[in-house]
């Protein structure tokens, strides 16, 4: 089977710049250019129709792929407020099995402030495109406020987290929709331990990677609105794509609420404070204390040694704390 995926390109510098040969040499230069494109996308078809891809090998490699545990960990995300679904390594590696597909992004053009970006997918077998424009602006949201980037790293950077997250659709806008369904079966099947681990010793990984980034057993259980024991293949799936946006770097509130102080109130507060009440009204057991005070000579006190002050002792370590934080890469429940 003919794989073949495309590799994100950057842009080469614009042709409509005004250069010191002219207008007449930019356009010499484009015509050039564009007969080469047309050429290499006719060579590229002609080669998919010349070893077309076996749907049957295609489905076998992809669930195959599935079957790894490394692979399942990052093969879902998830996004307040929008739901969850495949990631886009998910969409890469279906690409990558089903063959004869390309995808990337390039960018268009480029000022101090935004760049214009084009992003696609193609399945050069059936010569199906998808496409979109986006404008990605150079500024990075921090916890001070937006960044205006000027640094050409940090810009493309940028440029690939935004065209990365588009892609995933573009990808799955064209793959077959049987290969997709398929494809998720087989990465729950893998989360849920498939015949290596049963249910609960997977539950028991997934509780303890959500306590290492601040998230209690509690937490999790306001969640789901149910015990953790009772998880299901589809929740399991859902809590990793949380799971590995709070290791990418998204907040833990913006999907668990915090863990609430109980407090005691009912009969309980009223035999505590009774209770409190009593203890305060005992007389002091100690006999100096409760002794009438004698006269006695007036004698010079030597001077009362000072107590030595508690050295300070090293506050606990937050669940969230940066060694702990961030779980291994090869970490799956």
């Amino acid at each position: 089977m003919n794989t073949e995926v495309a590799t994100i390109t950057n842009q080469s510098p614009n042709p409509f710049t005004k250069s010191p040969q002219g207008i007449g040499g930019n356009v010499g230069a484009i015509a050039i250019e564009s007969a080469r494109a047309v050429a290499e996308a006719e060579g590229q078809l002609v080669l998919a129709k010349k070893f077309p891809r076996s749907n049957a090998a295609s489905i076998a490699e992809f669930v195959e792929s599935c079957h790894s545990a490394d692979f399942a960990a990052v093969a879902f995300y998830a996004v307040p407020n929008r739901g969850s679904g495949p990631s886009i390594r998910f969409a890469e590696e279906a690409a990558r099995c089903y063959g004869n597909f390309e995808y990337g992004h390039r960018e268009l053009s480029r000022n101090d402030k935004k760049s214009e970006v084009e992003v696609y997918a193609w399945d050069k077998q059936n010569n199906n495109r998808s496409i979109r424009q986006i404008t990605v602006n150079h500024v990075l949201d921090t916890k001070n406020g937006p960044r205006t980037l000027t640094d050409q790293t940090d810009i493309d950077n940028k440029i690939a987290n935004v065209a990365s997250k588009q892609m995933r659709g573009r990808i799955l806008a064209l793959l077959p929709k049987h290969l997709v369904a398929i494809g998720i079966a087989e990465v729950k099947r893998t989360l849920s331990g498939g015949s290596e681990k049963p249910i609960a010793e997977r539950l028991g990984l997934m509780s303890s990677a959500f306590t290492r980034l601040g998230v209690t057993r509690s937490m999790l259980e306001k969640h789901l609105n149910h015990s953790v024991d009772d998880t299901t293949i589809d929740e399991l799936a859902d809590l990793t794509g949380i799971f590995n946006a709070i290791k990418d770097g998204a907040k833990a509130s913006e999907y668990f609420k915090a863990d609430e102080v109980e407090t005691v109130s009912g009969p309980k507060a009223a035999i505590a404070a009774a209770i409190a009440k009593n203890t305060a009204a005992t007389p002091s057991a100690d006999p100096a204390a409760t002794a009438a005070p004698k006269k006695a000579a007036v004698v010079k006190k030597a001077a009362p040694t000072p107590t030595p002050e508690p050295e300070p002792q090293p506050e606990p370590q937050l669940a969230d704390d940066q060694g702990d934080a961030q779980a291994s890469d090869d970490e799956v429940f």
